[in-house]
């Protein structure tokens, strides 16, 4: 079967990947050309290109036992695992996450998919889908036909070729913006703290912060906020990100200058959404996948992960038809990602609001959102036997729906009066977001003062 995708980011290489080895003619399209021979990389139209990104367990797995060579493309560009080790072995670090930048990740996928016997790449822009009585043929690129009789939406999250075929998007806005910037340790520094996670985190009363682990030494230092405060929106300046890692206990340590040095700009972002949306209707050989299906708050770092997941299952229900080719493939898509991507949605936008009413200082009530910190604090003081399967949702090897018998109980608590620890301060250990903010002020004072002392008098 002749296979079109729209999209050459992760998923879409992914997929082209496990298609073409299962002997369909596959063609990846991208109006990137790819990395250049002399190792750089602008990645056109992916703004979260330069971004943290989690690959969690599910990333090395699927890898090692679907594209095992793949795999160890990604740890000889250097991916380790949290101890440092680049092991593959079963039992091993296979179950551990990778620790890479998004780049370098993608450019090891770009470089295997360019190998594939199958898979070849058309560079231009898709104009669009045709259909022609009801079933699809093909993408227009640059007003040119290319043949497919299954044509792949995996253009990310602003993808709108398929949106005509699709129902209405569910779309709830996390109420979230952040700005990260890139370090690398010094030569023979060692990491900073740790405590879980991407490798870091401490939440605040009003704001929150991560420290995401890469490659090469290389680690990014995220600070999300609220949307509506404008006031740590000053956080794009670098004068500011620099003075706020000062100020938060941890992340200090992280970006003391005797231990790192930033290697990029302030990347600051907004605009975040939770998205879902189905598989199109009334058209045969049309799907998609990755963020062009689900898109969640990057907070979680669980896009990759589940576009990954997404990749595998279409790979496997396009063999898994009967013979019927395209025909039902939709449907069997969508069938699956209501069970396996659906709850993750559903998941992140109760997860946001609870976080958003946790920076907020607001008591947790019994129908509202219940996020994770409740869960695990309930866990703590009253229910250690949850902590296995609460392990395993932070992991991703169970759907979020196994926690609703948790929620259900933590409504209960509160109801008879149980709150959960709240984000104290003022203090080092857990600045508010009024420090933070003190904080912000004076630096702006400061740069203030110099930019006039360095400016000469007008005569």
């Amino acid at each position: 079967m002749r296979v079109a995708i729209i999209g050459s980011g992760p998923v879409g290489m992914t997929a082209a990947m496990l298609l073409g080895r299962q002997g369909h003619s596959t063609v990846l399209i991208d109006r990137d050309p790819g990395p250049t021979d002399s190792g750089g990389w602008e990645r056109v139209g992916v703004m979260q290109f330069q971004l943290p990104h989690g690959f969690r367990p599910q990333c090395r797995s699927l890898l090692g036992e679907r594209l095992p060579d793949v795999l160890d493309a990604v740890i000889a560009a250097g991916a380790t695992a949290p101890d440092g080790s680049a092991d593959r072995s079963p039992g091993g670090s296979l179950d551990a996450p990778l620790l890479v930048r998004r780049s370098v990740f993608e450019r090891a996928l770009w470089e295997a998919a360019s190998t594939e016997p199958a898979v070849t790449r058309v560079t231009g822009h898709a104009d669009a889908v045709e259909v022609r009585g009801g079933r699809t043929v093909g993408v227009v690129v640059d007003s040119t036909l290319i043949p497919a009789e299954l044509v792949i939406d995996a253009a990310g999250r602003k993808a709108h070729l398929s949106r005509e075929y699709r129902p209405p998007v569910r779309r709830v806005d996390c109420g979230m913006a952040y700005a990260a910037r890139q370090y690398r340790l010094l030569p023979g520094a060692e990491p900073g703290p740790r405590n879980g996670g991407p490798a870091f985190i401490t939440q605040h009363r009003g704001f929150a912060t991560l420290v995401f682990e890469h490659d090469a030494g290389t680690f990014t230092v995220l600070f999300i906020r609220p949307s509506t405060d404008k006031t740590l929106a000053l956080l794009r300046h670098a004068e500011v990100f620099e003075a706020a890692c000062r100020s938060v206990a941890g992340v200090a340590d992280w970006t003391d200058p005797r231990r790192s040095e930033p290697i990029d700009v302030v990347r600051a972002g907004a605009g975040l959404t939770n998205e879902y949306g189905g598989q199109p209707i009334g058209v045969t050989g049309l799907v998609a996948i990755g963020d062009a299906l689900c898109v969640t708050n990057p907070q979680g770092a669980r896009g990759i992960p589940l576009g990954l997941r997404a990749a595998a299952a279409l790979a496997d229900l396009v063999d898994d038809g009967d013979g019927a080719g395209p025909m039902d493939l939709a449907e069997r898509l969508d069938a699956w990602a209501d069970a396996q991507l659906l709850p993750w949605f559903r998941d992140h936008v109760e997860w946001d609001a609870a976080t958003l009413q946790l920076w907020s200082g607001q008591r947790v009530v019994a129908d509202g959102p219940i996020g994770p910190e409740a869960l695990v604090a309930a866990a703590q003081q009253q229910h250690p036997e949850w902590l296995p399967t609460l392990q395993r949702y932070f992991g991703m090897t169970v759907t979020p729906d196994v926690l609703d018998p948790f929620r259900a109980e933590v409504r209960a608590m509160v109801r008879s009066g149980w709150q959960p620890p709240a984000l104290t301060g003022p203090s080092n250990e857990c600045l508010t977001r009024d420090e933070l903010v003190a904080t912000i002020t004076r630096t702006q004072l400061l740069t203030r003062t110099q930019l006039n002392a360095e400016t000469p008098v007008s005569a």
